[in-house]
């Protein structure tokens, strides 16, 4: 995460002192904290202790060269740019200097306006992948709220209907129906029931070849209704019942085991 969306702080490092001072007077007139030094290996511990947002290395230089500089910054886990200056364009070209991690390439001799442009593209993209980090914040926050939103929304549903709802239900399982009315009653209990939890949904997610005619014979079976029931309150037969007990059985990793498909359906973790 970017700290700051703007360079603000620059280290020349360049083994010509003449160079560094030129450069470093110039940054500074125009706008910004510059400092630099001649040891590449100095440069680094520098680099390690300040809080530096860009370097401006040239690439051949008397211990280490630029390249093998950029390579430290790197694995030592400093965040910062990387402009590389140079002169020996036969031996270097830019896609040697990007591949090695450089943020950017110069070659001298050069403008100062011509540098001075480059850390300003490299400003327009580090303000750019500021906004995006804090969009992608903003996000992370507004799906956060979302789900609590929803959540909550499903909490009161639940709530509403097992404390106004389902005792209405039970009342009417307890009366004088008869083997439709009971039927239609108990399928009417079953949806409910898969509005409250979110069972259907989560088992359908995590296992997308389940079907919904096997997630509703899953719901049933975690109700602790046998075959038979299960029959009448879908309107299929037996057989079918078995068949989609083996197949849910299966498709869960089942086959083989003797783990009750009950036990197992009610075990699982939501």
């Amino acid at each position: 995460m970017l700290k700051s969306s703007q360079i603000n702080s620059i280290l020349v490092v360049d083994d010509d002192i003449n160079t560094c001072a030129m450069i470093e007077r110039y940054l500074q007139a125009v706008g910004y904290a510059c400092s630099s030094i001649t040891n590449p290996v100095e440069a680094l511990s520098i680099l390690k202790q300040g809080d530096f947002h860009l370097v401006i290395s040239d690439i051949e230089m008397a211990e280490i060269n630029g390249l093998e500089l950029i390579s430290k910054i790197s694995a030592a886990g400093i965040k910062v740019h990387t402009i590389i200056m140079t002169g020996f364009t036969a031996d270097y070209i830019y896609s040697d200097v990007i591949k090695a991690g450089a943020s950017d390439f110069i070659q001298k001799p050069f403008q100062m306006s011509e540098l001075k442009a480059k850390i300003e593209r490299l400003n327009r993209e580090r303000a750019l992948l500021k906004d995006l980090q804090d969009l992608n914040t903003a996000l992370g926050v507004l799906l956060q709220m979302g789900e609590k939103e929803r959540e909550d929304f499903r909490g009161e549903v639940t709530s509403n209907l097992r404390e106004l709802v389902f005792p209405c239900l039970e009342k009417l399982k307890n009366s004088h129906l008869n083997a439709v009315q009971r039927r239609h009653l108990e399928i009417l209990e079953s949806t409910l029931l898969d509005i409250c939890s979110p069972f259907s949904k989560n088992l359908s997610d995590q296992h997308a070849h389940i079907s919904s005619r096997e997630v509703q014979v899953a719901n049933l079976i975690k109700a602790g209704k046998e075959n038979k029931e299960i029959a009448e309150i879908l309107g299929v037969s037996v057989n079918t019942v078995l068949t989609h007990r083996h197949r849910l059985r299966s498709k869960l990793g089942l086959k083989g085991d003797k783990t009750s498909l009950k036990s197992y359906l009610n075990s699982i973790e939501f």
